[in-house]
């Protein structure tokens, strides 16, 4: 279906929406009762007149939708008597951005803000940022000290200046610190026996047996500092250790080394770095149970003066939602430097931590420095924002980051950024709801790019209330005479003391005024209809009473009663699904959800493959609608897939396309080798043991596996990345892995099989004579058996013979009882 019958399909089917929204909406505003309930609902203005004006109707409905009162203006109220607190912005710090070496550098515009939000209405800000030239960087490095890593902390001691140099060469203001762990001293973690725990293993130095050191959880070997000399000293100097079972206490050392501000030597305005390095997985929340303690962990640091973890064997290890919490308020990155053999569930890990990364390092360290550059660039090239938005304000974010004209998308990462870069932000954010205590509708909030300590503070005011309904601000009268002394008059309505009920609290008691025609047609919304209202409820003093329903959650409300909290549609059999109240008939979702049911995802985050910035809706080849992918059709491809990224009835998926190079590189076979082409491959072709599949990383880096028959019958296979430049742009291959041995049919033996065939026909012959022989034989045994039981039973006399009769017979006259012979 192409894009403009999309959207014709859609239009026709969200104009009759429409219409009913702004009928409903009309609807909702007039049933509220209260200036506060007025200004909670959406694009509702209220009228605190106490008298109403000659030219409005008989009933004065004080209510209304704002685009209503725009069209009726004094009309319906005087001016002066309007409350509409509308949303309002000022900027209160705004330092322009700046990004030259040696000055202070601003990175975020504006710096602070006062935003005043009406529940339900959205607010639109721009928010801009820079890199900033030569940002400060505090890198530690933490490290795993057991009895396998020696070799990687040897390495890393000489590699110490070159990780500086390298760091150098992005920012002259660089400063490295080392810590190292190894586990809880404890059963089962450690072996806590006698001469174990002093000793727990040795090395061998200089051909010399050397003892490793007495296990501890974490040590805090150099705090962050200039002198980059000493680096190499302290980490060689730092002793090996060891422990019982396989993982580490890497987490436990990781919360140390994020909070502990002050003893680490953390910078405010500097990007936190942790290197965490190890060959081994770590123990997480709950581990510390094995081994009795069950104290969660408090995220507070617990270092000594000699810099040890005091609270190892007193709490438990960190969750991960710990380390994720902490480190986004900490503003630190993680680098997991980490052996090729663990990868996987660090690679798992990382995606739980925001702003952390992987990268495996060689078994001698060599590609350390590499890493961590390479690593860093990522993380100064790119820029993702965070906030701390309470729960009941929702924050969207759109940019077309270096897209100067391009189409303004749903998203809070760019990438590929550069020094002098400007990325403008529009940030919508919306009051879903108001809070019961009036203490939280004043808010303050921060959105930062992560991993840095600048923000953007926001001092929230939902507006939750009028002023007219405080005491002492004008508009709000105890006593009033408009109230017949019996209430208190707060923005035009009359709250009646108790006891006292009505319009001007001039009804007592428990009066039903059936018998004043007046008060009946004030219970009725207009003359046209005869019922009381609405059928909900009795007319009381000129005022209805709504009746009650038996679950005490289900209430009808609204000046005819007109209104209820329950009858919404529902989804999944809960009203609004669950994710939204209901508020007169229609359901007011929450934060990041809608429709007519609030089953609709109002996010394009789960349309985007977690793969950077650069990150597309839909891969540009379709629109994201509650939540998911509606992949287009064009020139008769049809994309499909999660994020629209597969093309069934694309040739192959481009394995067709690659097969021939891959073939002739590889195998030196095929029809580029035959025409001795391969010189003509344009891809780099890279030969391995065996191509490895991962379904969820090769989907994040746009891997595709291909296994495609060639020469001989024979079937190969490789792997290929690929991305596009941009919306729409070319696709491009790179990277390319071809399993070195292929998968080839063997060559069928014509003689062996002929000899078989044959040998198996004598055989099966042979063997269906001798069934039929011995099964004969068998039935043969038993019939003569037969024979001779039924012989042996038969007796035969000799003086008869069986075959002999008589000539005379016998009979007798049966009248004259005497016997006769012939």
């Amino acid at each position: 279906m192409t894009s403009w019958k999309i959207l014709l399909t859609l239009g026709i089917h969200l104009f009759p929406l429409i219409s009913a929204e702004y009928k409903d909406s009309e609807s909702l505003c007039a049933s509220q009762q209260t200036c506060s309930s007025c200004l909670q609902t959406p694009r509702c203005v209220w009228c605190s007149s106490t008298e109403s004006n000659e030219r409005s109707s008989h009933v004065l409905v004080r209510c209304i939708t704002r685009e209503k009162y725009r069209r009726d203006r004094d009309l319906w109220c005087p001016l002066s008597n309007v409350i509409d607190n509308e949303n309002s912005f000022i900027i209160d710090k705004d330092r322009p951005l700046s990004s030259m070496k040696g000055t202070d550098p601003v990175q975020i515009r504006p710096q602070k803000v006062h935003l005043r939000l009406r529940r339900g209405e959205e607010y639109r800000m721009t928010l801009s940022y820079s890199q900033a030239e030569d940002y400060p960087v505090d890198l530690y490095y933490l490290m795993d000290l057991s009895r396998s890593m020696e070799e990687y902390r040897d390495r890393l001691s000489k590699t110490g200046l070159k990780i500086a140099d390298a760091m150098r060469k992005l920012t002259s203001n660089f400063r490295l610190g080392f810590g190292s762990f190894v586990d809880k001293v404890v059963l089962p973690m450690t072996n806590t026996q006698e001469g174990k725990r002093d000793v727990p293993c040795t090395t061998i130095r200089n051909g010399i047996t050397v003892p490793c050191a007495s296990p501890y959880g974490y040590k805090n070997q150099m705090p962050l500092t200039n002198d980059i000399h000493s680096f190499k000293s302290r980490v060689q100097e730092a002793p090996l250790s060891g422990n019982l079972d396989t993982p580490e206490g890497g987490l436990d050392a990781m919360m140390q080394a994020i909070v502990c501000t002050k003893e680490i030597g953390w910078r405010q305005n500097a990007r936190h770095l942790i290197v965490f390095s190890t060959d081994a997985v770590s123990h997480i929340a709950g581990d510390g149970r094995l081994a009795g303690i069950i104290e969660p962990n408090d995220c507070l640091c617990h270092l000594d003066e000699t810099g040890f973890y005091t609270y190892s064997l007193l709490q438990d290890y960190p969750s991960i939602s710990q380390i994720n919490k902490m480190a986004h308020e900490h503003n630190v990155n993680i680098i997991f430097a980490i052996t090729k053999s663990v990868s996987t569930n660090y690679e798992l890990l990382s995606r739980s931590i925001g702003g952390s990364s992987t990268g495996i390092i060689d078994k001698d360290s060599r590609n350390v420095v590499a890493l961590i550059s390479g690593e860093y660039k990522k993380l100064v090239q790119s820029v993702a924002l965070t906030d701390d938005a309470p729960k009941m304000i929702d924050v969207k974010y759109f940019s077309r980051c270096l897209e100067t004209n391009g189409k303004l998308k749903e998203r809070r990462e760019c990438g590929g950024l550069r020094v002098g870069n400007v990325v403008h932000f529009e940030v919508v954010l919306k009051a879903v709801e108001c809070p019961a205590d009036a203490r939280e509708w004043q808010q303050t909030m921060q959105i930062k790019p992560r991993g840095l300590n600048e923000s953007l503070v926001i001092d929230l005011n939902i507006v939750c209330d009028c002023p007219c309904e405080r005491p002492g601000n004008p508009g709000y009268k105890a006593g009033s005479a408009d109230c017949k002394g019996n209430g208190t008059l707060t923005c035009g309505v009359c709250a009646c003391n108790q006891g006292y009920y009505g319009k001007h609290c001039e009804c007592k008691g428990n009066d039903v005024g059936t018998d004043s025609e007046a008060a009946m047609i004030e219970c009725k919304p207009n003359n046209e209809t005869t019922e009381i209202c609405s059928g909900r409820g009795v007319c009381k003093c000129a005022m209805c009473e709504c009746a009650t329903r038996p679950n005490p959650q289900e209430i009808y409300y609204g000046k005819y009663c007109e209104c209820d909290n329950f009858y919404c549609k529902r989804s999944g059999g809960l009203v609004c699904g669950g994710r939204g109240k209901c508020e007169c008939g229609t359901c007011n979702c929450l934060a990041g959800w809608g429709g007519e049911t609030c089953d609709c995802e109002q996010t394009n985050s789960t349309c985007m493959p977690s793969n950077g910035g650069a990150a597309e809706i839909c891969s540009g080849r379709g629109d994201c609608v509650c939540g998911n992918c509606h992949c287009h059709e064009k020139d008769n491809i049809r994309y499909s897939g999660r994020y629209c990224e597969e093309c069934p009835t694309c040739p192959g998926q481009w394995c067709d396309e690659l097969k021939d190079c891959v073939e002739c590189t590889a195998y030196n076979t095929g029809r580029y080798a035959e025409n001795g082409k391969c010189d003509t491959c344009p891809h780099q072709i890279d030969i391995v043991d065996v191509v490895e599949e991962d379904s969820v990383k090769d989907l994040d880096t746009g891997a595709r596996v291909c296994r495609t028959p060639g020469d001989a019958g024979c079937t190969f296979t490789f792997k290929y990345h690929q991305h596009r430049d941009g919306t729409g742009g070319d696709i491009k291959i790179f990277n390319i892995l071809a399993q070195k041995e292929r998968t080839c049919p063997k060559p069928i033996n014509v003689f062996g099989v002929a000899v078989g065939l044959v040998a198996s026909t004598v055989f099966l012959g042979f063997l269906m004579l001798l069934i039929w022989k011995i099964l004969t034989t068998i039935y043969d045994k038993r019939e003569f058996a037969k024979f001779e039981r039924e012989r042996a039973l038969a007796k035969w006399n000799r003086g008869d013979n069986p075959l002999y009769k008589q000539a005379t017979s016998t009979f007798v006259n049966p009248t004259f009882h005497e016997s006769t012979k012939d």
